[in-house]
């Protein structure tokens, strides 16, 4: 029986908590393809694979392929000489396991460590992998090789490192680095390295464009491609010395912000051949390039978002979504263009469509969003849940997302705000929210809702919001600000900038001196600090082992909120870290968000 009978629970709601992006970290190679995919029981990601038309879980279900590197990890597994080597659980050992057998064996583990962005080095029958030991604060990171007895420290010297890549004749490494204090999109350099046959480096070269790179990749014919966004959009450049030379038509973005390790949204099989993403109004679009990066045409037309890209015997790997399909693994025959879907997560027939609208701003800017509407009923207008991503470099997609379709169906309309400061909108606008998180993305709140009154969409007096991580920064500061919202949603959301400074895990450590400033700035920007500006009730929604936002900020921020005669109610989920992942409590948040936007005025008849 599972958790919807046990609980008695509708099919709507089960089918709401169902991840939309479960499937994840695509590689392929001639053994066929390999991708993570959610267990829609129990929340565990479990590594898959294609080969012979048919697809099977490799790993048993009791473990969750998982890197935890930089608290986000990538890169979970990697295909070595017939087997796949994976990380798995809390404990990030490496695990080896053969394609032909049932049961994976302990390959590799040292004691408070984590690996991510595997990458295979068959010639030398070794691993690289980005390491990270000691404590989420307080960690250390470099770059090794690992086989069967031996672990070799190639770099050590940057605070952070990623992305690893290497030829397919073994003779060049190349990786990006990055220091305190930026982030990987905005000061990142590119290092490129020659092997000896025994892989140790001869010798390095540092190529830094000015801005942030991402995602080497060697085509296969050696030439080194990366995406640079020192132009003011993410976009491919091949790199000879110390020369870059641009392979993109288009001023957009060509790669989401690299929040991830071992994410791959651009390939070039060959000198003639490039396969690589365009963004278009927050939707990606999946281009066939020639070497000189010219386009010759669209490929999986009905995608809008690209969560990974592989290519492997003369075939293009995808996992994507679109407005009307959940994640789905397809292939693309290179030679045809025939299309073929291999693995996909369910989806309706009654997707709602996402209509893309735009909010003036003052200075000529302006604010972005998809919209989905209910069904017209009696002229009376719907109620309103705006949705605002994490990051706050993350970003929304027009994509089906079985949570917007529930709520659509319970008669609200919805929107996914796409605020400043949101990837896929070139560096410009993703810089835009510098010095200014807690300002300018509440103001884009208030001007979006404002726009969809003004084109009479929505019912002025059921506005609700809600938004997860950073989102829920500006849930609390938009109600702090303004008296449009009847009530807000924070799930594991930031409530003290300050003491989040202090205590967040390393690699967001001092994320927030380019996104607040001074000690002054965080103060008055916390929501903490704010509490008289309060009226709206909130719930809260927390994961108990969360690392990045840490509980004591949602319990101590409701508290303080009650005692000020202020709603607020907090959903705990003791085995939950930075995001309800588990299916029974993901229906369980739902159930109850809706609830609650229902009793402060949001109910439908």
């Amino acid at each position: 029986m599972n958790d919807c009978e046990l609980q008695d629970l509708d099919d709507d709601l089960c089918q709401a908590a169902l991840p939309a992006d479960g499937l994840s970290d695509l590689r392929a190679n001639e053994a066929g393809a390999f991708w993570l995919a959610a267990d829609p029981t129990t929340g565990r990601r479990r590594l898959w694979h294609w080969v012979n038309d048919r697809a099977r879980p490799l790993t048993p279900p009791e473990l969750d392929v998982t890197s935890r590197v930089n608290g986000y990890g990538g890169g979970a597994h990697a295909y070595l000489d017939g087997t796949v080597i994976f990380v798995a659980d809390d404990t990030q050992r490496l695990y080896r396991q053969s394609l032909t057998e049932e049961e994976p064996r302990l390959w590799w583990s040292l004691p408070d460590t984590r690996y991510g962005g595997l990458t295979a080095d068959p010639r030398r029958q070794r691993l690289l992998a980005v390491e990270e030991q000691g404590s989420a604060r307080k960690a250390t990171q470099r770059l090794v090789a690992l086989s069967d007895n031996e672990r070799t420290v190639l770099s050590e010297r940057a605070d952070f490192h990623g992305a690893p890549a290497l030829s397919a004749n073994g003779k060049r490494l190349a990786w990006v680095e990055w220091a305190f204090p930026h982030m990987p999109w905005q000061r990142a350099h590119l290092v490129i390295a020659d092997l000896d046959p025994d892989g140790h480096i001869l010798h390095q070269h540092v190529w830094d464009g000015g801005g942030a790179v991402t995602q080497p990749c060697f085509s296969g014919d050696g030439n080194l491609v990366v995406i640079s966004d020192h132009c003011g959009w993410w976009q491919p450049y091949l790199i000879e010395g110390d020369n870059a030379y641009p392979l993109g038509e288009h001023p957009a973005d060509h790669v989401p912000t690299p929040w991830q390790l071992g994410e791959c949204h651009h390939l070039w099989p060959d000198r003639h051949t490039g396969l690589l993403l365009r963004f278009h109004e927050g939707a990606a679009q999946t281009v066939q390039v020639d070497g000189l990066g010219h386009e010759h045409h669209r490929l999986l037309s009905d995608a809008t978002r690209v969560i990974g890209l592989a290519t492997a015997e003369g075939w293009l790997y995808a996992i994507t979504q679109g407005p009307s399909h959940a994640a789905r693994l397809a292939r693309v025959s290179l030679s045809t263009g025939h299309q073929q879907t291999l693995h996909a997560l369910p989806t309706p027939d009654d997707a709602p469509p996402p209509t893309y609208i735009s909010a003036p701003l003052p200075g000529d800017e302006h604010v972005t969003a998809f919209v989905y509407l209910p069904g017209a009923t009696d002229d009376v207008l719907p109620p309103l849940i705006m949705r605002v991503h994490g990051g706050p470099t993350a970003a929304c997609y027009p994509v089906f997302d079985p949570l917007i379709r529930w709520w659509v169906r319970q008669g609200y309309a919805v929107v996914d705000l796409n605020p400043r400061g949101s990837g896929n909108f070139g560096r410009a606008f993703r810089e835009r929210l510098a010095g200014q998180w807690g300002r300018l993305d509440v103001e884009d709140a208030i001007a979006m809702a404002d726009e969809l009154v003004a084109r009479r969409l929505v019912d002025p007096g059921r506005l609700f919001l809600r938004g997860q991580s950073a989102g829920g920064f500006t849930v609390l500061n938009t109600l702090a600000s303004t008296r449009r919202f009847c009530a807000g949603a924070s799930l594991y959301g930031v409530t003290d900038a300050q003491r989040l400074a202090s205590m967040t895990h390393r690699f967001e450590s001092k994320y927030l001196d380019w996104l607040l400033g001074d000690d002054r700035v965080r103060q008055e920007a916390s929501p903490i600090n704010r509490l008289n500006d309060f009226s709206a009730p909130i719930i809260f929604f927390q994961g108990g082992l969360d690392a990045v936002v840490l509980p004591d900020q949602t319990l101590s921020m409701a508290r303080a909120l009650r005692q000020r005669q202020i709603k607020a109610e907090v959903v705990l989920f003791p085995d939950e870290g930075h995001g309800i992942r588990h299916p029974s409590n993901r229906q369980r948040l739902i159930a109850r968000e809706l609830a609650f936007f229902a009793a402060q005025g949001g109910k439908v008849s």
